[in-house]
């Protein structure tokens, strides 16, 4: 999540125009890696990456009621940081001026007793 925005929005729908309020979540999104096996049977962590940059839906607006529960994210080290999800340099996308990312992050499955016994 990049931003969460509060915004008034009016709508006009041919009759008299009302204002609403309404929340949205800024996204980055992610994907899981294709070419990676994971669960219990291989034991390993689900592997996910950042959508490249090339996509048309890269980043997005989310209605938070849609977000089930969050998730703890792991870097890859072994995959070091680089930038084929998103050009080098400076972006919104990007905390504290950093200029790369993680090529890749496992899906922390054991975050609570709930996640792994639910999903």
């Amino acid at each position: 999540v990049l931003g969460i925005y509060h915004m008034d929005v009016w709508l006009n729908t041919g009759g008299p125009i009302k204002r609403h309020q309404i929340e949205v979540l800024y996204v980055r999104w992610m994907a899981p890696l294709i070419d990676h096996q994971s669960g219990m049977s291989c034991a390993r962590l689900p592997k996910v990456a950042f959508v490249e940059d090339s996509d048309c839906d890269v980043f997005g607006f989310l209605n938070p009621g849609q977000v089930i529960r969050s998730m703890h994210l792991i870097p890859v080290f072994a995959s070091d940081r680089g930038t084929t999800s998103l050009r080098h340099g400076k972006s919104f996308a990007r905390q504290g001026g950093e200029l790369d990312d993680w090529e890749a992050y496992y899906v922390g499955i054991f975050a609570n007793r709930d996640m792994f016994m639910r999903y």
